[in-house]
């Protein structure tokens, strides 16, 4: 597979971040587009790689709020795979600063109604050998909260209910945040295909507030997961980056950022 970022927190000039994600994947004759990012640098950046999506073959949305879904609207209407919910509102209510909407801006909801939704309920293969995970189980004790609710007076918890991740065959896994948390994805992929070991980690694990104990909790878990190799993109953090890189001496832990290169995996 060849990864290539597209939009992501850090970026070498002349192009340009923002706190959101898109990465193009290739495998063989397909070609993907994981997330949109938040829509600011989305269309400068591709015009920059020269990317135009002709050959895309469809659109994976790894959840509905606007850092992931922004720039939508600039693509023509093509196949989506979503999970169930993905336009469901969400609000983030950090103390001490106004509320603010997550929810995928309207002008993306519309492009999204002008596409071939494919919405994924459960495991599912949606390509040869590459799979979306689906809403993912909540089950390892994980503390995957955060700031976040589902209205906007902040009394019913948003529990992100329309995450998923991609899997190959060959043992990849990429995240969009990762709300669900990585110890209950790796182990739900482990569970419905027991068969790939997954080797790699890509995306965003949002441990960006996450406490010393959380941080502890998933060092532990990965440095006995077989897993090898991190890249840890957007919602990470520096200091669970930096953490990681102390507790896990034995795996390699990467941070890129935009720069017009491809990651061969």
């Amino acid at each position: 597979m060849k990864l290539t970022i597209l939009t992501e927190n850090n970026a070498v000039p002349p192009f340009e971040a923002e706190h959101g994600l898109s990465m193009l994947l290739e495998q063989g004759e397909y070609q993907l587009l994981f997330d949109t990012g938040a829509g600011e640098v989305f269309a400068g950046n591709c015009s920059l790689m020269k990317k135009d999506f002709s050959d895309l073959n469809g659109i994976i949305l790894s959840h509905g709020h606007m850092d992931h879904t922004g720039g939508l609207h600039i693509l023509s209407p093509c196949t989506v795979w979503h999970a169930p919910g993905i336009t469901q509102h969400h609000f983030s209510h950090h103390p001490g600063k106004p509320v603010r909407t997550l929810t995928m801006p309207e002008r993306c909801i519309q492009r999204l109604q002008q596409c071939r939704c494919r919405e994924i309920s459960s495991f599912t293969e949606i390509l040869p050998g590459i799979f979306l995970t689906g809403p993912i189980p909540r089950i390892s004790g994980e503390d995957c909260g955060g700031p976040f609710f589902s209205d906007n007076e902040g009394m019913v918890k948003d529990d992100l209910s329309d995450e998923q991740a991609l899997l190959t065959k060959d043992g990849i896994l990429i995240q969009g945040c990762c709300h669900a948390g990585v110890i209950n994805t790796l182990e739900y992929c482990r569970k419905e295909h027991p068969e790939i070991t997954v080797h790699t980690v890509i995306g965003g694990l949002h441990l960006l507030l996450a406490s010393e104990d959380r941080l502890k909790q998933t060092a532990d878990y990965l440095r006995g997961s077989g897993i090898r190799t991190l890249y840890l993109l957007h919602c990470t953090g520096e200091h669970a980056i930096d953490f990681l890189r102390k507790q896990l001496p034995g795996i390699k832990i990467f941070t890129p950022g935009v720069d017009g290169s491809a990651i061969l995996l």
